[in-house]
């Protein structure tokens, strides 16, 4: 019996009148989301980036070309503070992968483009953490991934849907 096992057998003795059975895929997404923390780190380690620094690399290469976005853009779409934002782009700024320019269409704004070094260091890191999530998940067949998706869509539907009330 694993320990997400005892601990619901626990709270079913301790309050055997309520329904408990929402306790453990609950525990269990809590410690998926510690794992998968601590995975993108390792991951992530080796080329001296935070999931938050790779985060912004990443949507600025998902753009397209020429791998632009205004900041207010990008702290939306990360769901950052602004603060948090600027945080993150002086760091990647000062490492050569972005850089920030006066907006052409707007002269009161800015523009962060990826740099050439940037995107080369985004292929790397793109590339690494594929590697490294096919290698976890391999023993899964290809019907458990889709099925595993579908079950992790709605979840995330609920939990989005919970969280904007």
């Amino acid at each position: 019996m694993s320990w997400i096992d005892d601990l619901s057998t626990a709270w079913e003795r301790e309050y055997p009148e309520l329904d408990t059975a929402v306790f453990p895929p609950m525990v269990r997404l809590a410690r998926l989301s510690v794992l998968i923390e601590g995975f993108q780190q390792k991951v992530l380690a080796p080329f001296g980036l935070s999931a938050g620094d790779y985060g912004v690399v990443a949507a600025l290469r998902r753009a397209g070309p020429p791998y632009q976005l205004k900041p207010s853009k990008l702290y939306s779409r990360l769901h950052r503070s602004s603060g948090g934002m600027t945080k993150i782009l002086k760091r990647l700024e000062e490492r050569g992968l972005v850089e920030r320019a006066s907006d052409p269409d707007d002269g009161r704004g800015s523009v962060v483009s990826l740099t050439d070094a940037g995107s080369e260091l985004h292929d790397q890191v793109f590339r690494a953490y594929l590697d490294s999530t096919q290698d976890l998940l391999e023993a899964m067949t290809e019907t458990e991934l889709k099925d595993t998706d579908r079950v992790l869509m709605r979840l995330l539907e609920l939990f989005e849907a919970g969280t904007a009330r």
